[in-house]
């Protein structure tokens, strides 16, 4: 077992199509396919389940998608901070986020924090409810997760608010209209977040979908929202996500923003009551950037 069989199981569960995932990785279809089951193979599991113009993860598939982002994540922050050690002392951040957060503020955030605070960052992408833990346990300096985490050792504060979005393949009869009824979805194959990887974006979802009327009829559900579009974009359904997640597909699914609900996503900033003064230096500057949570 090598990293280059994980790179290119990383490819294709992000891409869910041998095609996309073989240019991404500046190979051919072959060689992917090749090291895709000899993975399987030393695994001793399936991690993939091929139809002929797509594939899907399993369970064991997703399991191992999360185990080894994480473990990518980890080995780049170990060379980042190797590198940074030659160079003697020097003011590190070590921010964690959910990955919607990339397409939101927080790329506007760090290029202020570089700018304006002059200090190195690490980046570490966690799953909602790995931000506590990772904030208690030192690996984390300040979170960017969905829901607050007030209590004796925690603060949060909110920077950012936004929609919600219906999202559709873009060969869907709907996908021309701006504005449509969901309640017109009640019987369409829905696309769901794991609820308990961010329950407070499953709820809000769910509110929405009770106030038009219906419950999701949920066909798929993954742990990544970046997957969604990606599994809405193969025709397998529709999904209700935070409209900000829009940047990140260029036009190859379509959004209608469902703003004549009231339910809005939030993002917010958790970090320790007590912190060393670069911490507290970041978490004033994002409070003035976005003192309002808007």
């Amino acid at each position: 077992m090598n990293f280059r069989k994980f790179e290119c199981f990383l490819a294709l569960a992000d891409e869910l199509h041998f095609g996309r995932a073989a240019e991404r990785l500046f190979m051919a279809q072959p060689p992917l396919s090749r090291a895709i089951k000899e993975l399987e193979k030393e695994m001793q599991v399936k991690l993939f389940i091929r139809h002929s113009r797509k594939v899907e993860l399993t369970d064991e598939g997703i399991f191992l998608r999360d185990e080894v982002r994480s473990l990518f994540a980890r080995m780049e922050q170990v060379r980042e901070e190797i590198r940074h050690l030659s160079r003697g002392p020097i003011k590190q951040l070590r921010v964690g986020y959910v990955a919607s957060a990339m397409h939101s503020i927080l790329p506007g955030v760090l290029n202020a924090l570089k700018k304006e605070l002059d200090i190195h960052i690490v980046l570490i992408e966690l799953k909602n409810r790995e931000h506590v833990d990772a904030l208690r346990a030192g690996q984390i300096d300040i979170g960017f997760l969905r829901n607050g985490a007030e209590n004796k050792d925690l603060v949060s504060a909110r920077v950012f608010t936004e929609t919600f979005s219906l999202i559709l393949p873009l060969g869907h009869p709907f996908a021309q209209k701006n504005k449509i009824s969901i309640s017109k979805m009640a019987e369409e194959p829905f696309i769901s977040l794991n609820y308990y990887c961010v329950p407070v974006l499953g709820d809000a979802v769910r509110s929405i979908c009770r106030q038009a009327g219906f419950s999701p009829m949920v066909a798929h559900e993954t742990s990544e929202i970046n997957s969604i579009a990606r599994l809405v974009e193969s025709g397998m359904g529709y999904s209700i996500i935070p409209t900000s997640m829009r940047t990140a597909y260029n036009g190859n699914v379509k959004f209608i923003e469902l703003d004549q609900y009231q339910e809005r996503a939030h993002l917010f900033l958790t970090y320790k009551k007590e912190v060393k003064p670069v911490v507290k230096e970041s978490v004033d500057l994002i409070k003035r950037m976005y003192p309002d949570g808007n």
